[in-house]
């Protein structure tokens, strides 16, 4: 019998174009529950990829996020059927390095999604633009890299040259901003709510939705203990590393951390 999901829960989209976007989801996910084998779907933004792993969490297909960068915020989701094992490589993303040919040039990111879009391209066929020690990395679906390898010569005013990353990519790393923030307890909730300016529900909610990570392992309970050298991402928000912690007068708890904010790119 043909399964379907009820196409009722699109009506969490209020943007016309937004929902045709989740449409175009279900019936890949669809095609997977009726046997159609894997799927992988377009770069996705941040809510997006929420809704889909909700939708695929309740009908129990295994799937995997991959956005070709550590900590990825826009990514693509390979759906498999349930018990499937899945690859990254099956994601079929590509890395391109993008570097100005004038060596005394500087890119900007506006210049390169600029350029992207003016080749005629949808925005869901790239994911993260990220800063590199000498230009730009792009990541981008495989099937459209050997173009851009061929046809994408200019960024702004600006003469590129673009390659396909090996390795690696040579990323300009985040210093990061150092602050000290105090909290009542080092329960996890309470540390992310301080650091990222949140209410303490709030952050119990990106733990509960998987969103919360701890040296990169998803955190499933709140009030799961932080510890000094802990680096702790969060979902749209950002990083914190922590440094140390002390007591202070008023018997509160004082972290020194570094915050490394999200770059929505």
């Amino acid at each position: 019998m043909k399964q379907s999901i009820d196409r009722s829960i699109l009506r969490f989209w209020d943007e016309k174009e937004v929902r045709l976007e989740a449409a175009h989801l279900l019936d890949q996910i669809n095609m997977v529950l009726n046997g159609g084998g894997q799927q992988v779907t377009p770069f996705l933004s941040l809510a997006m990829r929420d809704w889909s792993e909700a939708v695929l969490h309740k009908v129990h297909l295994e799937h995997l996020a991959e956005g070709g960068f550590p900590e990825a915020e826009r990514v693509r989701i390979l759906i498999g059927s349930r018990g499937e094992i899945l690859a990254s490589e099956d994601a079929q993303i590509s890395i391109l390095s993008v570097r100005p040919k004038d060596s005394r040039a500087q890119l900007a990111h506006p210049q390169i999604l600029g350029s992207l879009m003016g080749l005629g391209f949808r925005r869901d066929v790239f994911g993260d633009i990220q800063v590199g020690r000498s230009g730009f990395y792009v990541a981008t679906t495989s099937e459209i890299a050997p173009f851009l390898l061929n046809h994408w010569t200019q960024a702004g005013r600006e003469k590129i040259e673009v390659l396909l990353a090996n390795g690696e990519p040579d990323l300009l790393p985040d210093k990061g901003e150092e602050r000290r923030i105090t909290v009542n307890s080092s329960r996890l909730d309470a540390v992310i709510a301080n650091a990222f300016k949140v209410s303490r529900s709030t952050a119990q909610e990106l733990i509960i939705q998987g969103k919360v990570r701890r040296g990169g392992i998803v955190v499933s309970k709140a009030d799961t203990e932080a510890q000094p050298d802990d680096m702790i991402s969060c979902r749209g928000y950002g990083r914190i590393k922590l440094l140390e912690s002390t007591q202070t007068r008023k018997e509160r708890i004082a972290w020194q951390i570094i915050l490394f904010r999200s770059q929505r790119h």
